[in-house]
């Protein structure tokens, strides 16, 4: 049971969930709680009967704090996790009665990646815009029409439900509620030591080229793809690539598309956006060496780059995601030293810190 004032977090696990939906979010809370000092967030975990669960691919158990009929009545917030067994777990009868009810009770609710099909079985997303992983948005649509699909956003509110895209797109939706209910600078410490971003631009569609695109397994295709990667800022027109490769030009377009499932043009584009991306988060060389380097050309047609794929600049992208990036706030004492002394000391619990 939460104290008085504390935030209660309720997380719905099942056998078939993906461990990363659930670990992700919740340690965002419980790093809230350790940074905060006050422990903003009382967490739970629940499922049906209160028994261990198997997570997606075998090699984690997880065990629930609560059954579904041991959770305290009041919860304040009540999120779903995705997995692969998602679909077929929103049709499991108790599981759509139990949400229903508790979904009309909790102040809000939401789901990472494709637990949002357990949240449409229960119809909780009518007329509801929701987030899902990119590679199920289809599959949600078809199913449940009266829900509002969002295919490209990372994370979505529309009024009190809250839901995410795949994986750690559930870290951003954990953030975003540490903003509402502890404001911006507790939610950006924990960006901080979570190495991430407190609001990242852009949503699915910017990392869709190379989840798209995978390596092929024939040899001349893997190894042009591999090359154009090592080798940004080289001719990467068509036609040297076909020489690279031994083949007519329009042969190596239709093989390059038909074994990677993306048009050659996009890779390289693609191959020197995430080149630039890198030496501006892991270097101080200038703006223009960096374009130059990453095939780019020069500074205006990199910025230009960055504009139409994340809707923000390369000097802004450089603050946000450089490895020496300062705090908000630099000349205030953060809890770094004291979070490197107790990791290093044998990883105590964020229940031993406060204690």
């Amino acid at each position: 049971m939460a104290d008085k004032g504390q935030h209660s977090i309720a997380m719905l696990v099942y056998d078939g969930v993906a461990p990363s939906d659930v670990t992700g979010p919740l340690e965002c809370f419980g790093l809230a709680n350790f940074i905060s000092g006050n422990a903003p967030y009382d967490i739970a975990t629940v499922s049906h009967d209160g028994k261990m669960v198997q997570a997606a691919g075998g090699w984690i158990s997880l065990q629930p704090t609560h059954s579904f009929a041991t959770l305290p009545s009041s919860v304040d917030t009540l999120l779903v996790p995705g997995g692969p067994a998602a679909p077929l777990a929103g049709e499991d009868s108790r599981t759509k009665a139990w949400l229903a009810e508790r979904a009309t009770t909790a102040g809000r609710y939401g789901s990472v990646c494709n637990g949002a099909f357990l949240l449409a079985a229960a119809g909780l997303t009518r007329s509801v815009r929701v987030a899902t992983h990119w590679a199920y948005g289809d599959e949600l649509s078809r199913r449940y029409p009266e829900t509002d699909v969002d295919m490209d956003a990372l994370f979505v509110r529309s009024r009190n439900v809250w839901t995410s895209a795949g994986m750690t797109a559930g870290m951003d939706l954990a953030l975003a509620l540490i903003e509402a209910d502890c404001g911006r600078p507790l939610a950006m410490e924990v960006a901080r030591h979570m190495v991430l971003y407190l609001r990242r631009s852009g949503g699915q569609s910017q990392f869709s080229t190379h989840l798209r695109a995978q390596f092929s397994d024939t040899p001349a295709i893997g190894e042009l793809q591999q090359w154009i990667i090592d080798n940004p800022a080289e001719d990467l027109r068509t036609e040297a690539l076909a020489r690279r490769a031994g083949m007519g030009q329009r042969t190596l377009l239709r093989a390059f598309r038909l074994h990677t499932g993306t048009p050659l043009g996009e890779f390289v584009a693609d191959a020197r956006f995430r080149h630039a991306c890198n030496l501006l988060e892991w270097t101080d060389r200038g703006l223009g060496e960096v374009a130059v380097l990453s095939g780019l050309g020069g500074e205006a047609n990199m910025r230009r780059a960055f504009m139409a794929r994340i809707g923000i600049p390369p000097t802004e992208y450089r603050a946000r995601f450089h490895m020496n990036a300062p705090t908000e706030h630099p000349d205030e004492p953060g809890p770094d030293q004291e979070l490197r002394r107790i990791f290093h000391a044998g990883a105590r619990t964020f229940r031993e810190r406060r204690g």
